[in-house]
C-alpha cells in the first residue's frame, strides 16, 4: 500500500474520531480504488466490528457500490444497491457533526448516485442529488474554508454543468448552481497537488483525466496528466483507463495499446471488460483486424451492462468490410441491431450504420474507412497515403463530404497551411448542413477552434455558433459540448 504523509495521518486520526482514516480505512480505500473490492470489504468489516461508528465505513461502502454500477452498467446490481443509499444517509448524519468529513461524507454519497444515474438516464433525480451535493459542500468550504477535499466534489459539479440536458438547466438555476469547465479542472488540480491529501491523489487524477479528455481535451494538459500517471497504469485499472485515453487522444496509439497490454494483474481485481473495447480499438486503428475481433469478441461475449454493445458488434462488421466477408459483415450488422441499448452517441451511430449496412450495400468507403482508422490512431503519414490512393469524389457522390473532412483533418495535423485546411472545411460545411452525418457541425467546430487559436475569437464565435446551430447529428452532444467550451474560454 502506498504510504501517505504523517500531516494526513495526524489529521484524521487525532481531529475527528469519528471519521477515523485509520490503516484499515487507508487500506480499504487504496483497495477501492484499485478495483480490490473483496480485500476492501474485508477490512470494512474488520472496522465495523472494533470501530462502527466510523463514519469511513458507510462512505467506503458506498464507493464500492458506485464503481461497480459505472463499471458494469447493471441495473439489476443498482437497484439493489440503490436501496442501502438512504440508511447510509442517515448513518452519516448521526456522526460528528464538527469534522469537516460530516457534511464532505454526505456529499459525496449524492454525488456517486448522481453519476450512477447518469448511465441509466435518471436525469431528474440525478439533477436533484447534483444540488444537493453542490448545496452540502458549500456549506461545508464555508465552515472549513482551509478543507480542500471539497474541491474534488465542487470541481466535477462545476465542471459537468454542461453535462446536465437543457431541459433541467431551470432547476440547476433555481438552485444557484454556476460554474464552467475551468473552474472546476482549478479546483480539482488545487486539490491534486495538495500534499495533506495525497491519498486520493490517483482518483482525483483520473477524475482530472475524464474532464480533459470529455470537456477540454487540451493537449499539453492531457500530456501534463499523462506524464504524471507515469507508470501507474501497471498497478491501477482507473489509471489505466485513463492512460489509455489520454494518449489515444494525443495519437499516441502504440503507447495506448502498451499501456492496455500492461494492465494490472492483481488476483481479485474487478473485471473492467470495457478495457478490451479499447484495446480493441486501438488494434482497429493499427489495421490489426485479427487481433481487434478478437479483443471485440471477449468484449461482446462478457460484458453484461448497456453501453458500447453495439458499438462493438459495428466495428466487427467494419472488419468484416475491411476483409471481404459480406455475410459475416451482415451478420454483425444484425446483432448490432438487436443487441445492446442507445443511450450514448456510439451506440445511436452503430444502430443507424448497422440499419443502413443491411439495406445498402455499398454504404462503407473502404478507403475512407481506412483513412479514417488511421488517422484516429495517430498515423496521420499513413492516412494521408491512403486518402491519396482514393480518386478525388465529385459533389454528386455521397461520400464528397466524408473526403474533404478526411483530408482536413490530416492536413491540420500535419499542420498545413490553415488557409487551406479551413477552405476544405468549408467545403464539408457548405455541402452537409442538412445531412445527419457528424462532418458539417465539426467541420464548423474545428474552424472555429482554428480561429480561436489565432487569437480572432469573433470569427470563432461565428462558426462555433454554427456548429451550436446544427441538430439532430451524429456525436450531436459530444460535439456541441466542445464548442460550448470553446465558446467559455474566449468569453473571458
Amino acid at each position: 500500500m502506498k504510504k501517505i504523509t504523517i500531516l494526513f495521518i495526524l489529521f484524521c486520526q487525532c481531529a475527528f474520531a469519528s471519521f477515523d482514516m485509520n490503516e484499515n480505512m487507508q487500506n480499504s480505500y487504496q483497495y477501492i480504488i484499485n478495483l480490490e473490492f473483496e480485500k476492501a470489504n474485508d477490512l470494512l468489516q474488520k472496522e465495523q466490528k472494533s470501530n462502527s461508528i466510523n463514519g469511513f465505513i458507510p462512505l467506503h461502502q458506498n464507493y464500492i457500490n458506485f464503481l461497480t454500477i459505472i463499471i458494469t452498467e447493471d441495473i439489476h446490481y443498482f437497484e439493489i444497491a440503490e436501496k442501502k443509499k438512504n440508511n447510509r444517509i442517515d448513518k452519516l448524519k448521526e456522526n460528528d457533526k464538527t469534522s469537516p468529513y460530516y457534511l464532505y461524507s454526505q456529499a459525496e454519497v449524492y454525488l456517486q448516485w448522481a453519476f450512477s444515474r447518469l448511465k441509466f438516464e435518471q436525469y431528474y433525480t440525478a439533477t436533484l442529488e447534483f444540488i444537493k451535493a453542490y448545496n452540502l459542500l458549500k456549506k461545508n468550504q464555508e465552515e472549513f474554508p482551509d478543507f480542500t477535499l471539497n474541491k474534488k466534489g465542487l470541481g466535477l459539479i462545476h465542471a459537468l454543468l454542461g453535462a446536465v440536458p437543457e431541459r433541467f438547466h431551470w432547476m440547476l438555476n433555481l438552485a444557484g448552481l454556476q460554474g464552467g469547465i475551468d473552474l472546476g479542472l482549478s479546483e480539482l488540480d488545487d486539490l491534486l497537488n495538495d500534499e495533506n491529501y495525497k491519498i486520493y491523489e490517483n482518483e482525483v487524477l483520473f477524475l482530472l483525466s475524464f474532464l480533459q479528455i470529455n470537456l477540454n481535451n487540451n493537449d499539453s494538459v492531457c500530456q501534463k496528466y499523462l506524464d504524471r500517471i507515469g507508470e501507474s497504469y501497471k498497478e491501477n485499472y482507473l489509471l489505466n483507463f485513463a492512460a489509455a485515453r489520454l494518449s489515444h487522444n494525443l495519437g499516441q496509439n502504440d503507447y495506448c495499446l502498451n499501456i492496455l497490454e500492461n494492465r494490472p494483474t492483481h488476483d481479485g481485481v474487478f473485471s473492467f471488460y470495457y478495457l478490451d473495447y479499447l484495446q480493441g480499438m486501438s488494434y482497429l486503428y493499427k489495421l490489426d483486424y485479427n487481433n481487434a475481433e478478437q479483443k471485440f469478441e471477449s468484449f461482446s461475449a462478457n460484458f453484461k451492462g448497456v453501453n458500447y454493445i453495439k458499438s462493438a458488434y459495428h466495428k466487427l462488421a467494419w472488419i468484416a468490410s475491411l476483409q471481404g466477408d459480406t455475410e459475416k459483415e451482415l451478420s454483425y450488422f444484425d446483432k448490432a441491431i438487436s443487441e445492446g441499448y442507445t443511450l450514448i452517441d456510439e451506440d445511436k451511430v452503430a444502430l443507424k450504420d448497422a440499419k443502413t449496412g443491411v439495406k445498402n450495400k455499398y454504404h462503407i468507403h473502404l478507403g475512407l474507412l481506412r483513412t479514417r482508422l488511421l488517422y484516429d490512431g495517430g498515423y496521420y503519414k499513413k492516412a494521408l497515403g491512403e486518402i491519396n490512393s482514393v480518386e478525388i469524389l465529385k459533389k454528386y457522390s455521397s461520400f464528397y463530404d466524408e473526403y474533404w473532412y478526411r483530408l482536413a483533418r490530416i492536413e491540420s495535423e500535419l499542420n498545413y497551411e490553415e488557409k487551406e485546411v479551413v477552405e476544405h472545411y468549408q467545403k464539408v460545411y457548405d455541402l452537409g448542413q442538412n445531412s445527419t452525418n457528424y462532418y458539417a457541425p465539426m467541420s464548423a467546430l474545428q474552424i472555429g477552434l482554428i480561429y480561436e487559436k489565432q487569437n480572432n475569437p469573433n470569427q470563432a464565435e461565428i462558426y462555433l455558433n454554427k456548429c451550436l446551430s446544427l441538430s439532430d447529428f451524429d456525436y450531436e452532444r459530444g460535439i456541441h459540448q466542445k464548442a460550448k467550451a470553446a465558446l467559455e474560454r474566449i468569453s473571458y
